[in-house]
């Protein structure tokens, strides 16, 4: 793995390491595939190992340490079995979990008093070896701590001390590596400037940078990640400052070789430190023997409560039988019932089936049928189609035809009217002359029959004189 580069970021918890560790991923350094979920604390995510978290606890829990034992580790804790052991467990999560990674990044903060283990395991797979510290002002993180453990779980000097010895330890102990420092405070004032800052520092290149991945951190540092803010009344007297304090400071401003005044000022710690541990140890065991009593009250009032379990247990298990009894003798009536509603069931399923199969072939036959039928309308109706077309034809030439002896028509009717008001005229005219006839012939009646009367008294005048003439 020669040229994989890994980055341990290293801080007391609640320090911010969580933000710095999502910040770096977000410029491309790799994290596990196995993060420890999301909680209260940190909606957002811790971004840390969840195998990693275990190997740490295991090991601490076999030295009879934990994470915020302020006492130092133990005299040659690196030889032991137990962290030999861990040594191997370490190494297979790094090849499991990092194994393709370029750059990659790991955090979880017990890891500040493990480092010399780290260095180790990460010397032994010739991989790179990166180290950023990440620090915050010391009373945010006595109240983000209280306010993770409970406001009365240990004194805010007992969180202070702790402090001191998570940044001490990391920073003893990556003395000579390529190592770089941020504050939390330095990450949500002014991240670009320092994320590209410890890439100079560590001489990486982020393979994202700051400019693509500007939009995702801004809206991961939103306020909403500053629970805790410090805001001093006044300015304090750099005489008056905590040791704490003046670590802080010396972090955040950054002024001249502040890695020397950083050493200086463990010295300082250790000094007091050193002078503190005996009675600190004589505090702890007495703490711890009394401890030892009080569990040993509360194994005595353990042991009264589980007779009075077990006595409990014992009733309800007399109960408990009754009821399984009776609930078997309930369970195999109803099963009886079930297996006869089954079995009825059945027979009317295998009915509806028979009954569903002939309706089946019923509709097959029918549907066969009416395809057949379908068919031959089908034909009929061409064969319609094909005589109403030709009929069609013929009635559209007759049409045409008649059309056309209408049209004749037309024109012939036309003549016979022009030939009809002709005749009408003379008709007319005939009829005047009738009329004027008719006159005459009533004229030459009348005439005719004066006429006749005259010869009638012509004849009798002459039949007078022939009679006459006779007699004579």
């Amino acid at each position: 793995m020669a040229d994989s580069t890994a980055i341990l970021v290293l801080g007391m918890p609640r320090s911010g390491t969580s933000a710095v560790t999502r910040v770096l991923n977000l410029h491309g350094a790799s994290l596990s595939d196995k993060l420890l979920p999301a909680a209260k604390p940190n909606p957002k995510g811790f971004f840390e190992s969840a195998d990693a978290l275990a190997i740490h606890e295991r090991l601490l829990k076999a030295m009879g340490r934990n994470w915020y034992d302020i006492a130092e580790m133990p005299e040659g804790w690196l030889d032991l079995p137990q962290t030999l052991e861990a040594q191997r467990d370490l190494k297979a999560l790094v090849k499991r979990d990092y194994f393709d990674k370029t750059i990659w990044v790991i955090k979880e903060p017990r890891m500040c008093r493990l480092v010399p283990l780290w260095i180790r395991v990460l010397e032994s797979l010739d991989i790179k070896l990166r180290v950023l510290l990440v620090t915050r002002h010391p009373e945010e993180v006595v109240r983000s701590v209280a306010r993770m453990v409970g406001e009365d779980q240990w004194s805010p000097e007992h969180t202070k001390i702790l402090w001191l010895e998570y940044f001490f330890e990391a920073e003893k102990h990556t003395r000579g590596l390529s190592r770089a420092l941020i504050t939390y405070d330095q990450l949500l004032n002014d991240w670009e400037f320092h994320i590209d800052r410890i890439a100079h520092e560590l001489s990486i290149q982020w393979p994202i940078s700051s400019t693509a991945a500007k939009p995702h951190v801004d809206d991961y540092l939103g306020a909403e990640n500053r629970h805790h803010r410090h805001c001093p009344a006044e300015r304090v007297p750099e005489t008056e400052l905590s040791l704490a304090e003046n670590v802080y400071i010396t972090c955040n401003e950054m002024k001249g070789d502040y890695w020397s005044a950083l050493k200086s000022l463990y010295s300082e710690f250790s000094a007091v430190f050193a002078f503190f541990q005996r009675p600190m140890q004589d505090l702890i065991h007495k703490a711890a023997t009394e401890q030892v009593s009080m569990m040993s009250i509360q194994q005595s009032e353990l042991d009264e409560l589980r007779n009075h379990h077990n006595t409990v247990f014992f009733s309800q298990q007399t109960e408990l039988n009754e009821l399984r009894r009776y609930h078997s003798e309930v369970f195999y009536s109803q099963k009886s019932e079930l297996d006869t509603l089954r079995s009825e069931s059945e027979a009317a399923r295998l009915r509806h089936q028979s009954e569903v199969d002939e309706l089946r072939r019923q509709g097959e036959e029918l549907a066969n049928t009416h395809a057949v039928e379908l068919s031959e309308l089908r034909k009929q109706k061409e064969a319609l189609i094909l005589t109403h077309q030709a009929e069609l034809e013929e009635l559209t030439f007759a049409l045409g035809h008649a059309k056309d002896e209408v049209a004749t028509a037309q024109r012939e009717r036309e003549a016979l009217t022009a030939a009809l008001n002709k005749r009408t005229g003379e008709l007319d005219v005939a009829r005047i002359e009738e009329k004027k006839v008719s006159s005459a012939l009533l004229e030459l009646q009348s005439s005719y029959a004066t006429l006749v009367s005259l010869a009638g008294s012509k004849k009798w005048l002459l039949r007078r004189l022939f009679t006459t003439s006779n007699k004579n």
